[in-house]
């Protein structure tokens, strides 16, 4: 059996009043219902020809990466036939900075770079951060995910709720845990680790106002 630690953070600029998941688009973020291809393009024409690191889980929940060369504004498939899950993270992994917010999503109408469907988007790399801020993941096939803590800060001062929510496959969502921010942050370490089976989802979400960061830690076993 492997032991491998597990990390995840996110972060949204702008919560609400209503839940949005901790990640750099806004809102509530859609998964995948059926493995398909998914692309990435950039707002700005500028970004030519970075390479970008696409993460994830392929068709049978397993882990995959590829890293594909953006196109600026045009919307360019990610590989050739690979087909995705889910995404957990894009990142750019060359040696120039990029110019523009890259999204990852689902096949869709672009218009200058940015994708029109809310839906379909899977992350976004915001300009000057270089990788998505999404704290989500899925447990891949074979594996088991042992959650220890998580944690939360908001621009606000008070009124934030960050809660801990746990999607077992084949079950409806449930919270595992809730902070309520009286200050700028907080932090809950579990005595005894939240179980994750396979096909699991994880993730945060938040309401209140401004901006809320969080993560989630934890290690995972093969």
């Amino acid at each position: 059996m492997i032991k491998s630690p597990l990390h995840i953070f996110g972060r949204n600029s702008n919560v609400t009043g209503s839940f949005g998941d901790l990640w750099a688009y806004s809102g509530l973020h859609t998964e995948i219902t059926g493995a398909t291809g998914v692309y990435i393009s950039s707002s700005s024409s500028s970004d030519s020809s970075q390479e970008i690191k696409v993460e994830g889980l392929d068709g049978d929940y397993a882990i995959q990466t590829v890293t594909q060369a953006l196109d600026g504004q045009t919307e360019t498939r990610v590989g050739t036939s690979e087909t995705w899950m889910r995404i957990f993270k894009t990142s750019n992994v060359g040696a120039t900075g990029l110019a523009g917010d890259v999204y990852c999503y689902s096949d869709d109408t672009v218009s200058s770079g940015v994708p029109a469907t809310a839906a379909k988007v899977q992350t976004k790399i915001p300009i000057g951060y270089g990788q998505s801020l999404a704290a989500r993941w899925t447990v891949p096939t074979g594996s088991t995910a042992y959650l220890t803590s998580f944690y939360g800060f908001a621009s606000t001062a008070s009124g934030t709720e960050i809660d801990l929510m746990h999607k077992k496959y084949g079950d409806a969502v449930h919270v595992e845990g809730v902070i309520d921010i009286n200050a700028n942050g907080g932090k809950i370490t579990l005595d005894h680790p939240i179980v994750c089976t396979e096909k699991s989802d994880i993730y945060l979400r938040a309401k209140a106002g401004g901006a809320v960061s969080g993560g989630i830690a934890g290690y995972y076993t093969t």
